[in-house]
Order: structure tokens, then C-alpha cells, then sequence
């Protein structure tokens, strides 16, 4: 062993996965402004096909992708990208492992992990370049998802990618289903990319998924909310508890004429449960389906216990980057099956 490595290994300290997550995300929650930091996808922005918003590559710091690279079980990741059913997801080992890749032109595309509950699709790729891997935008390239030969109508969508070495890249797919349980208890998935990271050529990969067995509870409330003046109401239809989220579907009636005018809202919501409990920031998700912020989806982390109520304070972001709550929307969400 060379000097040089020799002191980089005494120099190394072992440290668990899961409390160097925690220490880093405390670093970043303490450096954060206390604006809202709401993860939204506005459908203005996503009317056509797969909603997807990138977050950012090379996220990972060098501690947590040395972490990782040591790591068999990837579902851990999802802590460190801030989902909602993160602490679930790994205690529970709810990914299912899938194994299987498309290998060419000197690169693999691997489907490592995927899991599906009906209402939210999580898949966990892997790529790895003989000559190295490029997350430069000119060469990243494309890719999709698909759910039995379609695309798939998304209300909340992210995926990232980071790099864990020159020669790896760790890619994770979020997404919500506009509507819930249209594809059954087993789907094909397929993962198609184009032109990956400075490499040329297609890449394919399909699979069959199950649907997670846990029981899954609706509650259908039908409380209403209104603003005096009559121009906004707000009617919570439904509410699921899922293995891997609690949704909220909130149906949005407001004048003809914004929507015309391409000026109808889009609400953001802070929601406190009966045990005191508030979610906000990266505890909460909002999306739209695609009829222009007249039904949208808020989603929360899967719960264990089921609250009493849920309050929902709906509210809108100002110029400045802070929430300011409407107080006549507010309603109380009844759970009571």
C-alpha cells in the first residue's frame, strides 16, 4: 500500500449510514432560510405526458456517496433524498429487488429496487461506464418510465440523479399516480433511456411488479370550505392511508373566467393532525392532475396510527418566497371510517 492510501485509511472513520445521514441533514436543515419548501409540481408545467422535476445532480456529499458505495440494500438512499416513506421504506424493507439490466456500447443501465402500493411508484436505477459517466446536460441524455405499455399520468414526479463514483450513477424515480388503483395488483414496468451520460445507443429494461399487500384505508369526509365572498371552495373528497404515503384529494372550485384566463390558483397547504403533529417542508408533497388546479393531491407520510382529523390551512406563496395561509379555506378533516 502506498503511503498515500496508508494515510488515507488511518484517516478514515467508519461512521453508520444512517447517523451520517442524520448529521447532514441537520447541517442543512439549521442552514436553510424559514421560507416554504414545498415539494410542488405545478401541472401548468407538466401538461404533456410523464411529469418529472429534476432535482439537481451530485447532491450526494463525498462522505455519504463513499457510504453508499458500501451499501447492498439501496433503499437507504431515500432518506438522504428526502422522501416521504424513507424511514418506512428502509425499516421495513419495502424494495423489491429487481436485478436486472441492459448492457452495450460500455455502458449498464440496472434496475436495482423498485416498490408500488397503488398510489405511489418508486424505482431505484443504477448506471456504470466502462469509461466513466458524464452528468454534464449536453450528454445526460433521456429516459422514461412506462406502466404496462403507457405513460404514466403522474400528479407528483421527481427523479434525481448523483454520482457515486467516475464510474457510477445512482438515479431515483418518485412518482404519485394521478389516479389510484387503475393498473391492478401486478404491473409491467419498462425503463427506456437514450444517449446516457456521454454514451451512445438505446437502453432497455422491463419488469413485473407487485402491488406491496398492506391494507390500504379510504375515508371519503366530503368537508367543504369556502371564502365569504363565495369565489374559492375547497371539498376534501377522499383521504388514503397507503404503505408508502397518506394522500389527500382536495377538489378546487373557483370562476370559469380564471380559468380561461389561465390565472386559476394553485394552492399549498400546511396540515396539523389531532396528535399536534405539523408537516410541512420536506414532510408534505402537493401536485395537480391535469385539469388546471381543480383537484389537487397532497401527500403526506405513511402513518402507523391513524389520527382523529387532519387540519388542512390552504394558502398561497408570495413574491417574496413566504406562505401566507387564506383562514376562511381552513378545514377539519374528520377520520372516523
Amino acid at each position: 500500500m502506498s503511503k498515500e492510501n496508508n494515510n488515507q485509511s488511518i484517516d478514515r472513520i467508519d461512521i453508520p449510514l444512517q447517523q451520517l445521514m442524520a448529521r447532514e441533514q441537520a447541517a442543512m436543515r439549521a442552514a436553510k432560510k424559514k421560507k416554504r419548501n414545498i415539494r410542488i409540481i405545478k401541472p401548468l408545467l407538466v401538461a404533456c405526458g410523464l411529469c418529472i422535476a429534476l432535482l439537481g445532480a451530485g447532491f450526494f456529499s463525498p462522505s455519504i456517496a463513499t457510504a453508499l458505495a458500501n451499501v447492498p440494500y439501496i433503499g437507504v438512499i431515500y432518506a438522504e433524498f428526502g422522501d416521504i416513506a424513507a424511514e418506512k421504506i428502509e425499516q421495513n424493507h419495502l424494495m423489491t429487488k429487481i436485478g436486472k439490466e441492459d448492457k452495450h456500447a460500455g455502458l449498464t443501465m440496472a434496475v436495482e429496487e423498485a416498490v408500488y402500493d397503488g398510489n405511489r411508484l418508486l424505482v431505484t436505477v443504477a448506471y456504470t461506464g466502462q469509461n466513466g459517466v458524464s452528468l454534464k446536460e449536453e450528454v445526460v441524455g433521456t429516459n422514461k418510465l412506462t406502466v404496462n405499455g403507457e405513460p404514466i399520468d403522474v400528479a407528483i414526479g421527481s427523479t434525481g440523479q448523483d454520482d457515486i463514483d467516475k464510474n457510477t450513477i445512482i438515479e431515483h424515480h418518485e412518482l404519485t399516480l394521478s389516479n389510484p388503483d387503475i393498473y391492478g395488483d401486478n404491473i409491467e414496468v419498462a425503463l427506456d433511456g437514450s444517449d446516457l451520460f456521454g454514451y451512445k445507443g438505446n437502453w432497455h429494461v422491463d419488469f413485473t411488479l407487485e402491488k406491496l399487500k398492506e391494507e390500504v384505508v379510504k375515508i371519503y369526509p366530503n368537508v367543504i370550505a369556502s371564502t365569504n365572498n363565495g369565489l374559492y371552495k375547497l371539498n376534501v373528497g377522499q383521504v388514503s392511508f397507503t404503505p408508502l404515503s397518506t394522500r389527500i384529494d382536495v377538489l378546487v372550485d373557483y370562476p370559469n373566467e380564471l380559468d380561461r384566463n389561465d390565472k386559476w390558483p394553485f394552492f399549498e397547504f400546511e396540515v396539523t393532525d389531532s396528535e399536534g403533529e405539523l408537516y410541512e417542508g420536506e414532510n408534505i408533497q402537493l401536485g395537480a392532475t391535469k385539469d388546471n388546479g381543480h383537484h389537487i393531491i397532497v401527500v403526506l407520510p405513511p402513518m402507523e396510527k391513524m389520527p382523529k382529523s387532519f387540519t388542512l390551512r390552504p394558502g398561497k406563496t408570495n413574491e417574496q418566497g413566504y406562505w401566507e395561509e387564506i383562514k376562511e379555506l381552513e378545514i377539519v378533516v374528520p377520520l372516523e371510517p
